[in-house]
């Protein structure tokens, strides 16, 4: 197939529909029966006669898992992620899936194949060099245990699940009603005022007694609870450390240097085009014309747009790109090695027709000098040289460390530095401790209660430690004594806000009773400021206030109160004057699409789900 397709070098487009309709779609099915076959006894559940295999259940549990150990900071021992706990989680789901699928295809719905092959061939996944890699796309399934079969067929159920919620998305719709409902709550307007009632001088009043610091300190013991700590001694056996002792010599480097240039490809490289005449009737004149024109210097380019018969190049001033060995045939090849950069070849013939050839571009690889190579061969030979170290002592660190009640013995035997970490708890440390296989090793009852070295601790970028107990601080109470000071500050701050609160609820009274809030703030010498007609998003006030301002339900009264504590420490009383809902007809007609949009797809996942939730809750769902 392949000679067909070099030797038909003129059907660019014709192999190219070759390839992706008849090859690619042999690649993508994949030969025999599918991974997750049936048998008796192996279903995990039924949905409306569908199976969900157990096969295919500790498949997807598999994946889940791998899913929740690629995110950031995820503890692999924790018991969300153990199987018996993941697995009912991704049964739901699969047999919710099912319920979908059969429903749709109850509907009629369904994707064809070539929609299928055209994605999977798109994937940049599955791409080598911006081409389809048949051999990379079977490994990548191989990796998760999938096949070509398998892929397929995921690949269109999804599609097909996809297609529903955007035919669901396309047939939402929101009424008039709906739309300034939302303008008016979107838009809206409030009119308020802001009254600060400062702090300053009253804590200086307040009086804490040792009695109130008694009653607090005994009333909120969970406050004072300080976690189990411990703190190890450990050894570490790095690549990176053993690299950092060890010496190459000249000879070695110029040795690894030969056998690199005895590897180096210097094959040149070519960029390519050509202009094809096919043979007919005209051909010879044709071949004629077009060699006097390039004979007469008229650009390559503009003739093979006008006389090639290559309709996949023509376009493109006949440029074929970088030339493949094995892929065009051998007196084209043959010609083109014979040309330098800029070079076009005498009329050359070949099973597609006559061609003419351009080198668009010539390019040679220099090998490397020595003295570019030097340092990265220096690195590589040490780190390898660093690697056998590693694997031998690995071993033989656990040996010394294994039933030894210290690791002094094994760290003289083999140059290591016996290391203290800083305390830490079982789900928080530094340094060393925040790594969670360093922590879950230390809080092992073998290693903390019994008082054994750990095993070996194999961490990423070829690092293996070993570590015992140093310091171990059980669960406690903090005393009194450690938490005065902090429990005097926090009845300070309670008392200070209750002379405060006082404060405000006199003046809200105040107003209340038929008083000017802005004149009564400046008897008082407080602050007050008026905002009219503020939006959500105006720049007024502070964000915090805002909030409150529209998230605070408007009473009957003339002015609605909230109340809110600034940074300062002063206490802030936010006096709501007055509400204007927003208006269609004050809203910009792009900005009303675009909301009309938003409300659109919210309604669409609303229904949905609902859609959904139907679905399953008809179907008949057995789980075995």
């Amino acid at each position: 197939m392949l000679q067909g397709l070099r030797d038909n070098l003129k059907g660019t487009v014709v192999a190219s529909v070759v390839v992706l309709f008849f090859v690619l779609p042999m690649v993508i099915t994949g030969v025999g029966s599918s991974w997750l076959g049936s048998v008796a006894g192996t279903d995990a559940a039924s949905v409306e006669g569908r199976t969900i295999t157990r096969q295919e259940l500790e498949r997807e549990v598999y994946l889940q898992r791998q899913r929740l150990l690629g995110q950031q900071g995820v503890d692999p021992s924790a018991d969300y992620l153990k199987e018996e706990n993941l697995r009912q989680p991704v049964l739901d789901r699969l047999t919710k899936k099912e319920a979908m699928l059969s429903s749709n295809e109850k509907g009629g719905m369904a994707i064809s194949e070539s929609t299928v092959n055209a994605l999977i061939v798109a994937q940049q996944d599955f791409h080598t060099d911006g081409k389809f890699d048949a051999q990379l796309y079977r490994s990548l399934l191989a990796r998760i245990g999938s096949s070509p079969a398998m892929y397929k067929q995921e690949m269109a159920e999804n599609m097909v699940l996809s297609q529903l919620n955007a035919g669901i998305e396309s047939s939402s719709f929101i009424t008039e009603m709906e739309k300034s409902s939302l303008v008016a709550i979107i838009n809206e307007q409030r009119s308020f005022f802001t009254v600060d009632v400062p702090a300053d001088g009253i804590a200086d009043a307040v009086s804490v007694s040792d009695e109130d610091v008694q009653g607090y300190y005994q009333d909120n013991q969970s406050e004072f609870l300080e976690p189990e700590k411990l703190s190890v001694n450990y050894i570490e056996l790095s690549v990176s450390k053993l690299s950092q002792g060890i010496k190459v010599s000249a000879e070695e480097v110029e040795v690894q240097y030969q056998l690199e240039l005895a590897a180096f490809d210097a094959t040149p490289e070519f960029d390519i085009a050509h202009i094809l005449i096919n043979e007919g009737d005209d051909s010879a004149s044709r071949i004629t014309e077009v060699q006097e024109k390039l004979n007469a210097g008229e650009d390559f380019a503009e003739l093979a747009k006008s006389y090639s018969d290559d309709a996949g190049s023509k376009s493109n001033g006949g440029a074929l790109g970088v030339m493949l060995d094995g892929v065009f045939p051998e007196e084209f090849q043959n010609t083109v090695l014979a040309l330098e950069t800029g070079g076009i070849s005498s009329p050359v013939k070949s099973d597609s027709g006559v061609h003419f050839i351009k080198v668009l571009d010539k390019r040679v690889r220099a090998a490397p000098s020595l003295e570019d190579r030097k340092s990265a061969i220096e690195i590589s030979l040490k780190r390898g040289k660093a690697e056998e170290i590693f694997t031998a002592n690995l071993e033989l660190l656990e040996e010394l460390t294994y039933d030894s009640d210290n690791l002094d013995s094994a760290a003289a035997e083999l140059g290591l530095t016996v290391q203290a970490s800083p305390l830490f708890e079982r789900v928080r440390g530094t340094e060393i401790a925040t790594n969670v296989q360093i922590r879950n090793a230390a809080f092992d009852p073998e290693v903390l209660v019994d008082g054994h070295n750990s095993r070996v601790i194999e961490l990423a970028a070829n690092r293996a430690i070993v570590l015992r107990v140093k310091e171990h601080q059980p669960e406690r109470f903090k005393a009194l004594a450690e938490v005065r000071e902090q429990i005097n500050g926090t009845l300070t701050e309670k008392a200070v806000e209750q002379v405060l609160k006082s404060k405000a609820d006199g003046f809200i009274a105040a107003v209340e009773g038929g008083a000017t809030a802005e004149t009564l703030a400046g008897e008082f010498g407080y602050t007050y400021t008026f905002h009219e007609n503020a939006s959500r998003s105006a720049p007024v006030s502070d964000p915090q206030t805002r909030q409150k301002v529209f998230a605070t339900a408007l009473a009957d009264s003339a002015v609605t109160f909230e109340t809110n504590k600034n940074s300062d420490g002063s206490y802030r009383l936010i006096g709501i004057t007055s509400s204007k809902p927003g208006e269609v007809s004050e809203m910009e007609s792009q900005q009303l699409v675009g909301l009309s949009t938003q409300l659109g797809r919210e309604n669409s996942r609303f229904e949905g789900s609902a859609y959904q939730e139907n679905v399953i809750g008809s179907s008949s769902i057995k789980v075995h």
